[in-house]
């Protein structure tokens, strides 16, 4: 069964819940779930923090875009 007739098949369950609190634990996974896939790992937050310290002390220290399109 592909993702989508999964997807599917799982709404159509759904409906059959009657108990609230299956509900709320299902909200409780997906929203925790959704919370670890945006999660940044320590390594790209160290990354990003580098690269926008970088940016602050040399703000004219750029490219032009369309300079490093047309290099590509």
């Amino acid at each position: 069964m592909d993702l989508e007739a999964r997807k599917y098949q799982f709404i159509q369950e759904l409906f059959n819940i009657h108990s609230e609190s299956i509900i709320d634990t299902l909200e409780r996974v997906m929203k925790r779930e959704k919370e670890a896939y945006q999660a940044l790992s320590a390594e790209h937050k160290m990354e990003l923090d580098n690269r926008l310290k970088t940016y602050k002390n040399n703000p004219n220290d750029v490219l032009d875009w369309n300079d490093v399109k047309n290099d590509w």
